[in-house]
């Protein structure tokens, strides 16, 4: 399922991309339909159909051939929160990959991705989603530029001074930008009819990450796990709140700022979850105590660690919880899932 929000981030890089440029921005942003406070936070969700909107009236107000490959250079691997984080904690190139391919879902795409080795090499093939949010080709031309620009980086993060991708064949009617796209990622690039498929050699899967971090990692693995299950809801508030919890790993965000997010008063959010048959700190706390599950399943972290990532500080109150809500204490649940 197509997520229907996109964190702030990627219009707000877009436009201050446009402001280096010297690009009035005000009919961009008039066109797409955002107001000020959708775009003064990066970390909010904002409708994903306003950010196309965006991409396309940008590339109508400017003649930048490779806005797509400047707006991915200007956006570090880290900005793109939890996912971001999950990627670059990884204890391989190849955990990152498969961590990629599964959890590309949870920021919007539009774009899908799939990875195979073959032999001495590896490959990533891109194709647009299809369906009612079928890109033109200006729009699919900037975001294939802005994917291909995310993954410059990664080379260094492996240890390598070569450019990340060997060669990249592009499903792209191009041939004419084919120096830009050879200036931008360093490597020869030809063009088919096809899909577009970057390659890298599949040595490069065994190698560690500069970042590597087992309990950030399985941190943020559990979270993007819990996003993708998010998407899986009815649509409703209490489904976009699970959505905002997942999207902060660490640091849940309180009653207010989910409402000041989602653009209501805590009275108004209150009086929708009633609705709804429910309660912003029930949701809190089913949520907690379903990290708490996937941690004591999948991973061998301590029992007062896992306490302490999903947000309590008090042990005793954890245990306390848990045990209401499974039958269960901890210990007996892992030791349950391991009979």
């Amino acid at each position: 399922m197509l997520a229907e929000t996109t964190p702030a981030l990627y219009p707000i890089k877009l436009l201050e991309v446009l402001q280096g440029r010297s690009v009035d921005c005000r009919p961009v942003i008039a066109e797409s339909g955002f107001t000020a406070l959708e775009l003064n936070d990066r970390e909010r969700e904002v409708p994903i159909d306003k950010y196309l909107r965006m991409v396309s009236s940008a590339l109508r107000h400017c003649d930048i051939q490779d806005l797509g490959f400047l707006v991915g250079e200007h956006t570090g691997t880290l900005e793109h929160g939890v996912l971001g984080y999950a990627l670059l904690s990884s204890a391989n190139l190849g955990e990152s990959l498969q961590r990629y391919t599964r959890y590309q879902g949870v920021v919007g795409p539009l774009l899908r991705v799939e990875l195979q080795v073959k032999g001495e090499l590896a490959e990533m093939s891109v194709r647009p989603l299809s369906g009612d949010r079928a890109l033109p080709l200006p729009e699919l031309r900037y975001f294939i530029q802005e994917w291909l620009a995310t993954w410059n980086p990664w080379s260094g993060f492996i240890g390598e001074r070569a450019p990340f991708f060997e060669l990249v064949t592009l499903g792209l009617p191009d041939q004419d930008l084919a120096s830009i796209y050879e200036r931008h990622l360093r490597c020869p690039v030809c063009f088919s009819e096809g899909q577009t498929i970057a390659q890298f050699p599949a040595s490069y899967m065994q190698k560690p990450l500069q970042y590597t971090n087992q309990t950030i990692g399985a941190l943020c693995h559990q979270q993007c796990e819990l996003l993708l299950e998010a998407q899986q809801l009815e649509h409703g508030l209490t489904a976009e709140i699970h959505r905002q919890l997942a999207r902060r790993p660490g640091n849940l965000p309180g009653m207010e700022e989910v409402a000041r997010q989602l653009g209501m008063t805590t009275r108004t959010l209150r009086r929708h979850l009633e609705s709804e048959n429910t309660r912003f700190q029930d949701i809190v706390i089913n949520h907690r105590i379903a990290m708490a599950r996937r941690y004591l399943q999948e991973t061998s972290l301590p029992v007062n660690e896992i306490a302490s990532l999903v947000g309590y500080a008090d042990q005793a109150n954890f245990f306390r919880t848990f045990r209401d809500r499974e039958g269960m204490t901890p210990q007996d649940f892992r030791q349950t899932l391991q009979a």
